[in-house]
């Protein structure tokens, strides 16, 4: 049942009443007495009104209860959506759309849908709004129109576009405009084929920002820089203050496209714009790896103007020019100190990162406790999880992933959906029950396999799949899933070493060593620093029969990531190498690590070393 506030509560409860009275009199089959009737027939008599017009009375006081259970029901959805109950905010509007009939609360129901990509509940409520409403009225051929953008249904030109928006109110443009936005994010080509069409359309609302993003998106994707600029430099006249829509749309162009950005910045006089768009200059300017670009330009600005924002910024700056987190920390402080609560929110969340970077996971979790501003919730509850999951607690990861999954918006201002799913499904794969894991991971694979942008959201189950197919040593399993993974992501240096070393470790690995040695060897030309590689190109070569050549791989890996595993591979390249007693050091310091301690310790028994039944390993740092 939805409760309400308790102030909300009473008034519901007194307006019900009020109308039930009405409704409880007009209903009530009841025999009159002698003098009952009497005094009836005195009323009527007496009365203004004919029979006729006290029973279109009382159905006009019917109707009055019907909307106004209506009324109230809907504002019950309407607060479980910020409460982040999702599920009941849309079972909410459909037990209201098969009461009512209504077009605007079908409507209402299909937008919150798509907005949280809730597909299928979204094509339930469409069928069920068709077989309400057979011949489509002006609200259901537009969302007919955005519901088939969204599965991808929609043509290359986007047909029906300008006969959309001709009958839209300007709010509804505004959120097809970024509805637009979204779907060139989510399908690859969109932007590609329909690009022109998109910025046609958007110049004809010059001064809606929404416009301009849809703009900026598709011409960005679509490769035509001069569009993109032009749009960019609209929407930072429209949007001083960067509100979420426009900052995400900065990331995704940064992320994608840095090119524009920086070209944006080279063809605008920033002295022209707002505060808030002069920082996102020296964003970009660090992104784009120009650093000492960015220190000078940051110190004409705080000599100028210092404030909050600023001091962000040269915290990003100091993290990225990797000096001490003591002159990081004090910069995040004076903005913490001097900022808006928004401001607080955004310097603490920078804090965390840089902390959980260090491994500092106390620090990290001291900077997301004071994140208070309600932009950052999502991007909190991610934070959140992801240490969790770097600590090695999966259960807290796990349990905090999903009450992010709850929420309403499912798009912060650093993170998104994507990234949420990226840290649930590796706290799910490595929770220790891989059997469990197995079935969500099956179950999350077939609703994503139906989803609109699945070409994105398959890699990661992919790959966390395999891992816990590997846990349960069913290795053709596991090499399957890496294979599609790499057909997926055919330049993932992660994707290439997973599959090679799962080939390397097989049973019957021999078969495919080549492959795999192949595989390791791209990897590590993409990523020569991953320690991760660094242990499977190690192992590799001692396989191979050079173990010499192996020693500075695995000694790299350790030294950049001493887990048990790495302890395993280390040490028995070093015995091989016939030292001895340091293979023993790295062995017992490896039994403090986490990681795979069965390994570490079936390979000392191999080698006639005792394992201290007492050793338990060090959980990392709170």
């Amino acid at each position: 049942m939805f409760f309400v506030p308790s102030r909300i509560r009473a008034v519901a409860a007194a307006v019900v009443v009020l109308f039930a009275a009405d409704g409880y009199a007009a209903n009530e089959i009841k025999v009159p007495s002698k003098g009952e009737k009497e005094v009836n027939r005195l009323i009527q008599k007496k009365s203004r009104y004919t029979s006729e017009e006290r029973e279109a009375e009382r159905q006009r006081r019917m109707g009055v209860i019907d909307r106004t259970n209506t009324v109230f029901t809907l504002f019950g959805g309407e607060m479980a959506l910020q409460k982040g109950d999702a599920g009941t905010a849309l079972a909410t509007y459909m037990v209201s759309l098969n009461r009512t009939k209504s077009p605007e609360v079908a409507e209402r129901a299909l937008e919150m849908a798509v907005s949280l990509n809730a597909f299928e509940q979204a094509e339930m409520i469409y069928q069920k709004w068709r077989e309400i409403e057979p011949v489509p009225g002006p609200a259901q051929q537009r969302m007919t129109w955005v519901r088939n953008l969204l599965m991808g249904h929609a043509d290359q030109k986007l047909s029906g576009l300008d006969e959309v928006l001709r009958n839209a109110t300007e709010e509804q443009t505004q959120r097809i405009f970024l509805l637009l936005a979204q779907a060139a994010v989510q399908q690859q080509g969109l932007a590609a084929r329909a690009g022109k069409e998109v910025h046609k359309a958007a110049a004809k609302y010059p001064d809606m920002p929404e416009a301009a993003i849809a703009d900026v998106i598709f011409s960005a994707q679509e490769g035509s820089e001069r569009n993109a600029v032009a749009a960019m430099q609209r929407l930072a006249k429209l949007d001083a203050e960067i509100l979420p829509p426009t900052l995400l749309t900065m990331r995704l162009v940064a992320q994608r496209h840095p090119q524009i950005l920086n070209r944006f910045f080279d063809k605008t006089d920033t002295a022209d714009l707002s505060p808030m768009w002069q920082e996102l200059e020296i964003s970009s300017l660090i992104a784009s790896r120009q650093p000492d670009k960015a220190y000078t330009r940051l110190q004409q600005l705080l000599a100028a103007n210092p404030n909050a924002d600023l001091y962000i910024q040269a915290a990003l700056l100091s993290a990225n020019r990797k000096e001490d987190v003591s002159i990081t920390d004090n910069y995040l402080e004076k903005a913490y100190n001097t900022g808006t609560r928004e401001q607080q929110g955004r310097a603490a969340i920078v804090g965390a990162m840089r902390y959980a970077d260090m491994k500092n996971y106390a620090g990290a979790k001291k900077w997301v406790n004071r994140i208070s501003a309600s932009e950052y919730v999502f991007d909190q509850a991610v934070l959140r999880a992801s240490i969790a999951a770097e600590e090695g607690d999966m259960a807290a990861a796990l349990a905090e992933a999903r009450r992010a999954e709850k929420l309403p918006e499912q798009q912060g201002r650093f993170f998104g959906a994507a990234e949420l799913q990226r840290v649930y499904l590796f706290a799910l794969a490595q929770s220790g029950k891989p059997q469990t894991a197995l079935a969500e991971l099956n179950n999350i694979m077939a609703k994503a396999a139906k989803q609109p942008d699945a070409a994105e959201r398959l890699p990661d189950i992919l790959y966390q799949r395999a891992m816990v197919y590997e846990k349960l040593g069913r290795h053709q399993q596991a090499v399957a899933d890496l294979r599609r993974y790499n057909d997926l992501n055919p330049n993932s240096a992660a994707g290439m070493n997973a599959l090679g070393y799962t080939l390397l470790v097989m049973p019957d690995g021999k078969q495919y060593f080549d492959e795999a040695f192949r595989l390791i060897q791209t990897a590590y030309h993409l990523e020569p620093e991953s320690a991760a590689i660094n242990d499977s190109l190690g192992w590799a070569y001692h396989l191979k029969g050079d173990s010499q050549v192996a020693l500075p791989y695995l000694e790299y890996a350790y030294r950049e990531y001493p887990d048990a595993e790495v302890a395993s591979h280390l040490g028995e390249v070093l015995w091989q190498l016939g030292q001895q007693e340091q293979a023993k050091r790295i062995w017992h310091e490896g039994l403090q690590k986490e990681g795979d301690q069965a390994l570490l310790k079936a390979t000392m028994k191999r080698f006639g070393v005792a394992v201290p039944r007492t050793q338990q390993p060090v959980r990392k740092a709170k």
